[in-house]
C-alpha cells in the first residue's frame, strides 16, 4: 500500500499512460556519461559557511567570556566536548558542500542518501554530545522553553516528528521540488537536521531538565526508530519504478543507470541507516551491563550508571 502511495504521488506517475514504466522498458542509452571528476567541485555556499562558523563562534563565546559574565560554570568545556562539537560542525560543513554535495545535487540519488544519513544519523548525536549541560542554561531558562522541550522529547512525539519529516521529504513530488529549487532544498535540510536533533535527544541528552531515557527504554525507543527508515528504504529498493525522475535525465557517474542508482540509495537507507541505531543500542546495552557488573563487585556506586560521561 505504501509503495502504491509513493508511485501515485510521483510527479511522473500519470496513471500508467507510459510515463511510468516497469524496469525492463527503461532505455538509458541516450544519457551521456558525466565528465571524469565532474563531481569534484568545491562551491562554498554563504548560508552554510555563516551557519557553521556562527555556531562555532557562539560556542567559543559561551565557553569563554559569556560563561564568566553570566556565571554559567566555573570551568569551560572539556577537551572531549570541543572534539565532539567541532567534529560535528566539520562533518556538517563537508556534507553540505564540496564533492558529496555536488554528487547528490546533480548526479546520484545514492549520493544524496549518504548525505541525508550524515545529516540525520551522525551529525546530531555528535552535536548533542559536544554541548555541556551548563551551556544550555540561557536557553532553557527562557519562559516556556523547558515546557515545550519536555513535550518535543517525549519518545512518541520525537519519533513522530522525525519519521514524518523523513517521509514527507521523500514523497516524490516534494523531493523533486527540493531538487529543482535551491531555497526549498535548504528548508529540507534544515527540517532534517532539526527533526533529527529532536529524535536523538532522548538517547543522548546531557541535560537534567530535559533528560535522556533510562537505558531499557532507550533501547526500545531506538529499536522502534529503525522500523520507519527500514520500511522506506525497502520500498525504494524493490521499486520497479523511477520514483525520483530528476536523476533520470542527468549524466551518469560510475556507470550507474538511474534505476540501479535508486536501488543503491534505497539499500543505503535500509541497511547502514538501520545499523546506526543498532550500534547505539549495543553501546547502551553493554555499557549498562558493564556498569551493573562493576556495581555488583562494589567497583562504583549505583548512581554512576545514569551519568556516564560518554552520554550513551
Amino acid at each position: 500500500m505504501f509503495y502504491a502511495w509513493l508511485v501515485l504521488l510521483s510527479s511522473s506517475a500519470d496513471a500508467h499512460t507510459g510515463t511510468v514504466r516497469i524496469r525492463g522498458e527503461y532505455d538509458w542509452s541516450a544519457l551521456p556519461d558525466a565528465e571524469p571528476y565532474a563531481w569534484n567541485v568545491w562551491e562554498f555556499y554563504p548560508s552554510i559557511v555563516i551557519g557553521v562558523f556562527g555556531m562555532l563562534a557562539l560556542y567559543a563565546a559561551l565557553a569563554g567570556p559569556l560563561r564568566e559574565r553570566w556565571k554559567l560554570s566555573d570551568v569551560g568545556p572539556e577537551r572531549s566536548d570541543w572534539g565532539w562539537f567541532v567534529g560535528s560542525l566539520t562533518l556538517l560543513f563537508f556534507a553540505l558542500q564540496g564533492p558529496l554535495h555536488e554528487m547528490s545535487d546533480v548526479y546520484l540519488f545514492s549520493g544524496h542518501m549518504v548525505q541525508h544519513l550524515l545529516l540525520t544519523l551522525v551529525f546530531p548525536p555528535m552535536w548533542i554530545r559536544g554541548i555541556p549541560p551548563w551551556m544550555w542554561r540561557p536557553l532553557v531558562e527562557l519562559p516556556g522553553v523547558t515546557a515545550i522541550g519536555t513535550v518535543l522529547i517525549r519518545p512518541v512525539v520525537a519519533a513522530f516528528i522525525a519519521t514524518g519529516t523523513l517521509y514527507f521529504w521523500h514523497v516524490p513530488a516534494m523531493y523533486e521540488w527540493a531538487m529543482l529549487d535551491h531555497n526549498v532544498h535548504i528548508v529540507e535540510h534544515l527540517a532534517f537536521i532539526v527533526s533529527a536533533v529532536i529524535m536523538w535527544w532522548p538517547a543522548y541528552s546531557r541535560l537534567d531538565v530535559l533528560p535522556r531515557l533510562a537505558p531499557g527504554m532507550r533501547m526500545v525507543y531506538l529499536f522502534c526508530l529503525t522500523l520507519p527508515m527500514k520500511a522506506l528504504g525497502a520500498v525504494i529498493t524493490v521499486s520497479d519504478y523511477i520514483l525520483y525522475p530528476f536523476y533520470s535525465t542527468q549524466p551518469r557517474m560510475f556507470g550507474l543507470d538511474p534505476m540501479t542508482d535508486q536501488r543503491i540509495g534505497g539499500l543505503i537507507m535500509w541497511l547502514p541507516g538501520g545499523l546506526v541505531f543498532w550500534i547505539t543500542i549495543a553501546v547502551v546495552f553493554f555499557s549498562h551491563f558493564y556498569a551493573d557488573i562493576k556495581n555488583a563487585r562494589g567497583g562504583e556506586p549505583k548512581g554512576v550508571v545514569g551519568s556516564t560521561p560518554a552520554g550513551v
